[in-house]
């Protein structure tokens, strides 16, 4: 009769070991990834707010909903969105083009301006 059980080697376990502390690093990283997050997050929320509290100096007597509504109306006016829009062009501007670009792109226009 052949014996079909399986037997565990000193490899498998290892091996299993191993898999317990990926497991662990993992959930660990997940973690302090998520932490991460929620640092930037909570700077962000906090730095808006500030913003507000400057812009609107008597904001605290307004309640969240007066709030809401106040800044949904500011937001989607045209001022606004031209604004919010040149900034994301900027900052779009900005990943695409390096420092080296930009030293090139303005010598190329002094050089051709020169001329």
């Amino acid at each position: 009769m052949i014996n079909t059980e399986i037997t565990t080697t000193k490899g498998m376990e290892q091996a299993q070991k191993k898999v317990e502390q990926a497991k662990r690093l993992y959930a660990q990283e997940k973690k302090k990834a998520n932490e991460d997050k929620r640092k930037r997050e909570n700077a962000n929320k906090y730095m808006m707010g500030g913003v507000v509290h400057k812009g609107f100096p008597k904001c605290y007597s307004f309640e969240e909903s007066e709030m809401n509504e106040i800044l949904k109306v500011a937001i989607a006016t045209p001022q606004c969105q031209k604004v919010i829009a040149d900034i994301k062009a900027r900052a779009t501007n900005q990943v695409l083009s390096s420092p080296v670009e930009s030293e090139v792109k303005s010598n190329e226009s002094e050089r051709t301006e020169s001329h």
